[in-house]
């Protein structure tokens, strides 16, 4: 049990080496006690030369002998390790290096990892029965709307698997599924739509940590952290998953105009939202302070001008705040409740003087999003121009009410 330094003591006498220690600890310089006794030590070294103090009160629980623990440095905070010669037992040590301990902890974490193991393989047929019970009452490929299937094949575009089996984790997907807001609204919505409509389950495959289970029944689930699979049939037949990556050409006369107006109005709201989280930044304005008010200025401006003409309206208005903050030091957020007065101001003068307004372009940064890409390359066949045509003169010649969205 002796260390390579303790034989620098052995022409001390045991007396001699006991007022060592204790002058030691009573703060005496190393370097003078080094000198005293004849020591032929580096000064830091100088403890290392103790002998290992004894507990005669603790025993080792393996081996039934004393124990001992070396000695620390007088300017040490660290607690001391009391040992076993013997096993190498370390008391009140959560990682000992003695066998039994290492035993004990291996056994610990093989029953730690059954139990997980268990823990696993319930929830996993907690998700696979739900499945079942989910896919013995599909819905009929025959009962979707346009809205049902843009969501879909949307979706499907951006995460199915390769093997065309799974909806995968929107969060690992790199594809742009709809415009990009501060917290996603409009990616948030589109997987509980779905959920709701039994459009879409839960896949066996789903990830455990991505649902809460309570009572052998799922009670939460993270929408973007889900895995999924249709349920969707064609005459009591699973259909297969590119029938609506790529859904067969709508004839557009027969469909809802109003639910295709709210559609396109849905998608450039929040086209003319990421537009606008785009310039805040630019301008180093706050993105958090954006609300209800802002909105409804916008979706009012939808309904008189196209998404790259809104995108002119932003643009002077939060260069108009972001000069105001300037000049007159107000804080960031004043200026960025001013925007929504902003945008409807300059529309409404727009409306009397009959501007020509002109078409912005979308951010390099920021292309154009899936959803955006088969409502108006898919749905409606007409491209760019859903960008640069005002909404609801595609559909209506005649004079109609503003189209409400629903609130975000």
């Amino acid at each position: 049990m002796k260390n390579k330094y303790q034989d620098k003591l052995v022409h001390l006498t045991e007396n001699e080496i006991e007022d060592l220690i204790k002058r030691y600890y009573d703060g005496e310089k190393n370097e003078v006690l080094i000198d005293e006794y004849n020591i032929d030590i580096r000064s830091a070294l100088l403890v290392k030369t103790f002998p290992p103090k004894v507990h005669l009160d603790r025993l080792c629980p393996f081996c039934n002998i004393t124990m001992f623990s070396y000695r620390e440095s007088k300017s040490s905070f660290s607690k001391e390790t009391i040992f076993c010669k013997e096993c190498k037992h370390e008391l009140n040590s959560s990682y000992c290096p003695c066998i039994r301990c290492k035993g004990n902890r291996l056994e610990k974490e093989r029953l730690a990892k059954e139990e997980k193991r268990t823990l696993e393989n319930r929830e996993r047929e907690v998700i696979l029965d739900e499945y079942r019970r989910d896919k013995e009452d599909s819905i009929d490929i025959s009962e979707l709307d346009i809205q049902m299937k843009l969501y879909l094949s949307s979706l499907l575009r951006a995460s199915l698997s390769e093997d065309l089996k799974d909806i995968k984790p929107l969060s690992n997907s790199s594809l742009k599924l709809t415009p990009i807001t501060s917290d996603n609204t409009y990616e948030r919505k589109i997987i509980p739509f779905l959920m709701k409509k039994r459009l879409i389950v839960l896949s066996p495959n789903t990830a455990l940590d991505s649902v809460t289970i309570e009572e052998n029944k799922i009670v939460r689930y993270i929408p973007v952290d889900g895995t999924y699979r249709l349920n969707i049939s064609k005459d009591e037949v699973d259909i297969k998953p590119e029938l609506l990556l790529y859904f067969e050409d709508e004839d557009i006369e027969e469909i809802n105009k109003e639910l295709l107006l709210t559609l396109w109005l849905e998608i450039g709201l929040y086209e003319c939202l990421e537009y606008l989280y785009v310039q805040l930044d630019e301008y180093r304005l706050p993105s958090e302070h954006i609300g209800e008010k802002t909105i409804s200025a916008i979706k009012e401006v939808l309904n008189h001008f196209s998404i790259s003409q809104v995108f002119y309206f932003i643009y002077k208005a939060v260069k108009d705040s972001a000069a105001y903050y300037q000049k007159e030091g107000i804080s960031k957020k004043h200026a960025v409740n001013l925007i929504a007065g902003n945008i409807s101001r300059t529309m409404e003068r727009a409306i009397a003087q009959n501007w020509d307004i002109s078409k912005y372009g979308r951010d390099y940064n920021y292309p154009q999003s899936i959803v955006s890409e088969i409502f108006f390359d898919r749905v409606l066949k007409i491209g760019n121009r859903g960008f640069d045509s005002v909404a609801k003169n595609h559909f209506y010649t005649n004079k109609i009410e503003s189209i409400i969205l629903p609130m975000i």
